[in-house]
């Protein structure tokens, strides 16, 4: 693996409970092939956008933690072809450990070059393995009971060569977490009465259609009702004026115990919402 990216975790980059958001661990990958693209060189091909990212989160990262980036290439046999892929493994500098992966799928051998390596057993896929749904439709959506959790415009500052970035994406599913708690009949507000928090586990996201700059996104959320311990989550993002699809984010987390930082069963009232 080669180092792709060193920084540290910024107090704005962090949420309620005072850990780096999901997003930021998505920009910092994403930051992390766009240095890999540099380093390339001038006859390299440019960056281009990953097809989808699959993040697990292994440990917190808190505000002012050092942060570094491992990347490789570890393309994924897909019948008699490859799907280019990457990998980055997302460490504290101070501790040494791994806070979370990222692997990055790419389209058309269009991923940055970097060292050749295999898929360590910490970024595989562990609930989130079977393919993300794609043909889902507005329409379909609503008759679904997903409900409406995040709409606004997309901005240039969102977007790579006039597409939405996954991060950006993400940053907007990081707000709807609120509202499908809400949903849900436990928001944030009696979680915090109860001492309780939520952490993500596993997330996939998948790009579908470009969401360009001036056009609106429209997210609208399902949720599975917990068997267990662990809570299984879906984010659609719909282009609001085309009805398209263009952003699946499925996510799997539990609710903590703060005061333990262990895992309970969430105390989730019954719901429709589903």
């Amino acid at each position: 693996m080669i180092e792709s990216f060193l920084s540290a975790v910024a107090l704005a980059e962090c949420d309620e409970m005072g850990h780096m958001n999901i997003q930021h661990y998505a920009g910092k990958a994403e930051a992390a092939a766009h240095v890999l693209a540099a380093l390339g060189g001038p006859t390299a091909r440019g960056y281009a956008q990953p097809d989808q990212m699959h993040l697990r989160f292994h440990r917190e990262m808190l505000a002012g933690d050092r942060v570094r980036v491992m990347s490789a290439r570890c393309d994924l046999e897909d019948g008699p072809a490859r799907r280019p892929r990457l990998v980055h493994r997302i460490e504290n500098v101070g501790t040494g450990l791994l806070c979370a992966t990222a692997v990055t799928s790419y389209g058309d051998d269009a991923a940055p070059r970097a060292p050749d390596g295999a898929l360590p057993d910490e970024a595989a896929p562990r609930s989130l393995t079977a393919p993300a749904p794609s043909g889902l439709t507005r329409e379909e959506a609503g008759a679904a009971h997903l409900q409406r959790t995040h709409l606004s415009a997309i901005a240039a500052a969102d977007c790579h060569a006039d597409a939405m970035t996954i991060p950006a994406f993400l940053q907007r599913v990081s707000r709807c977490q609120s509202h499908l708690w809400s949903l849900v009949g436990f928001g944030r507000r009696q979680q915090a009465e109860a001492g309780l928090g939520t952490a993500t586990l596993e997330l996939r996201v998948t790009r579908l259609a470009p969401a360009p700059p001036g056009r609106a996104l429209e997210i609208l959320t399902g949720f599975t009702p917990p068997t267990g311990k662990a809570l299984h989550y879906r984010h659609f993002g719909f282009d609001a004026m085309t009805g398209a699809l263009c952003f699946i984010a499925e996510g799997v987390g539990v609710m903590m115990d703060l005061s333990t930082r262990r895992a309970v069963v969430p105390p989730i009232p019954d719901t429709q919402f589903a």
